[in-house]
């Protein structure tokens, strides 16, 4: 038995060299000894990896080493894929993922081999210096951080930000990209975070991004956002900012932006912002062993699984979301549209020449009416249509309507069920129920949105579509008695032209605030009281001086005929 050494003297298996580089009479003893055992025990007496053993038995056979022909030419058709992979430097695994959606039937090992010959030619990275590792306790940290990448979307290069938060325990993973970073959208990212995973966990570990973090005294103290702090508060969340420069106190965060790019986004091109934000959701949790049903390579643990034990100790989340949304306010001009962001909308009818407050969400947005309530909602404009004019017909509905002149304009049923796509069964129970009245029904219907803003409407009519009431009078009956007005609001603008932009909205109660004219009214009344008293004593006196001429003289004129009578008589 022979064994090979190494300078240090410790045994090793050099599992990688060629049969032809044993010497003869290695050769000759694995032969002697395959009469007697088996390739595992040859291989542990010769000091040479199994399959050496079977390399060389199978040689002096005659035969085709087991394995080696037929694998070399499943991968021989796809070397052009994996060097493309190598050199844009996409993982193993998910070459291996990818080449066999396109058909490959061979394993990971000669994968992995020749993608490592190919990598071999490039130049090594520097050596980084030693982290300290360290772990921590179910729901005791959440990490979060944000991380730019430049995706083709659309076949254009878009650069998106991707929010990605990490329970520190399971390694379960959230991940949603944004447009941008500012502060509404971090604090409805985290929100969507704690709604993604039902709760929150005790501390909340970031670095010092500026939407959170002002800065910090001169002890290291951290000056924290008001509003960011107020978020924070509302869902009993401890923040904690890492110190400057030390991005390896979130380290396992960190890290997991390295497995979404090298895992997912590298390479890819997407149809669209929905398209991404689908193939995002699919890898996270929808995809066999990538995302969180991967087996991660620190704990040996599907994150899915390990968070089913941290679920339940997770702080429950309150009640009511917090308000992560930026509110503006918006001028309606005259032919009903707003501007958002660089492109123009059409809101409701009701709202023409007023100011409304539009509230600003990171992928959509909300128009309220003077009531409070959401009159409108959408979201952004694409790309392709930032900057046009963006017109939904069903917004005119309550206006009357000019001589049809024959364009191709969209119906209105049409209008309505691409506004409200959950309603379309309604849309066809009225037209099979009023046949060619179906359109004053919906008119109908668009003015009760007027009236009682988006959300309770769409939460009537529902009831009303799932108990097949195809009537508008019986919706408007489920919101009057669930949605009772104080008053019917006039929703025809007090100005034209410009006057609501310099001027506002000029409500009831805001005439209290001319409450002082009522008391130089008083004033004035004390002081003209005499002036008052002279002229009422004066003209009484031309009263009864001109009441007394009129009374004699309609008593001489009452006497005259009265002595005429009897000469009359005779």
């Amino acid at each position: 038995m022979t064994q090979k050494k190494t300078e240090n003297g410790d045994e090793t298996v050099v599992a990688k060299r060629r049969a032809t580089e044993l010497s003869a009479d290695t050769r000759a003893e694995i032969v002697s000894l395959r009469e007697h055992y088996g390739t595992r025990q040859i291989a542990k007496r010769v000091g040479w990896s199994r399959k050496i053993v079977a390399r060389v038995l199978a040689e002096e056979r005659g035969e085709q080493p087991q394995g080696q022909q037929p694998q070399t030419q499943k991968l021989e058709g796809f070397l052009e894929q994996v060097e493309s992979r190598v050199k844009m430097g996409i993982t193993v695994t998910r070459t291996l993922r990818e080449l066999r959606e396109l058909g490959y039937t061979g394993g990971r090992t000669i994968l992995a081999e020749h993608a490592r010959r190919l990598r071999s030619q490039l130049a090594l990275e520097p050596r980084k210096k030693v982290k300290r590792r360290f772990e921590t306790r179910p729901a005791e940290e959440l990490q979060i951080d944000w991380s730019p990448y430049v995706l083709l979307i659309a076949g254009q290069p878009v650069k998106v930000r991707a929010l990605g938060c990490l329970l520190a325990y399971s390694r379960k993973l959230f991940l949603r990209l944004f447009r941008d970073e500012r502060q509404p959208t971090l604090l409805e990212g985290l929100a969507s975070c704690f709604e993604y995973f039902g709760g929150c966990a005790l501390r909340l570990v970031l670095d010092n991004m500026t939407t959170a973090v002002v800065g910090r005294l001169s002890g290291g103290e951290v000056l924290w956002n008001a509003r960011f702090l107020d978020f924070t508060r509302h869902y009993g969340i401890e923040p904690f900012a890492c110190k400057v420069r030390d991005p390896d106190r979130k380290g396992k965060k960190e890290k997991s932006f390295r497995l979404v790019w090298d895992d997912f986004l590298k390479g890819k091109d997407f149809e669209s912002w929905e398209d991404l934000q689908r193939a995002t959701a699919a890898w996270l949790d929808e995809t066999p062993d990538v995302g969180n049903l991967r087996i991660h390579g620190t704990t040996r643990r599907v994150p899915n699984e390990a968070f089913a034990e941290e679920r339940e100790l997770l702080i429950r989340l309150p009640r009511e979301r917090f308000g992560v949304f930026e509110l503006a306010i918006r001028s309606v001009d005259q032919d009903s549209t707003l501007s958002v962001h660089g492109s123009r909308y059409t809101v409701p009818a009701a709202l023409a020449m007023r100011n409304v407050s539009v509230r600003l969400y990171a992928e959509h947005f909300e128009v309220l009416d003077p009531h409070g309530r959401i009159a409108f909602s959408r979201r952004y404009a694409s790309d392709e249509e930032h900057g046009r004019l963006l017109i939904d017909p069903t917004h005119y509905a309550a206006v009357p309507r000019r001589p049809h002149n024959g364009g191709s304009g969209e119906r209105l049923d049409q209008g309505f069920v691409k506004r409200f796509p959950s309603l379309a069964p309604l849309s066809d129970g009225l037209k099979l129920r009023f046949k060619g009245l179906a359109h004053m029904q919906l008119r109908i219907l668009l003015r009760l949105v007027d009236r009682f803003g988006e959300p309770a409407f769409v939460a009537a009519a529902t009831r009303a579509q799932d108990y097949r009431r195809f009537d508008a009078g019986a919706i408007e009956r489920i919101l009057e008695r669930d949605h009772p007005q104080l008053d019917d609001a006039d929703t025809t603008a007090p100005l034209g032209g410009i006057g609501p932009s310099l001027l506002g909205e000029v409500e009831s109660a805001s005439l209290d605030s001319y409450g002082f004219l009522d008391t130089a009214a008083v004033a004035a009344v004390t002081e003209t009281t005499a002036v008052t008293d002279t002229t009422a004593v004066t003209e009484t006196t031309a009263v009864t001086e001109t009441a007394a001429v009129t009374e004699t003289a309609a008593v001489t004129e009452t006497t005259a005929p009265a002595q005429k009578e009897p000469s009359h008589g005779a």
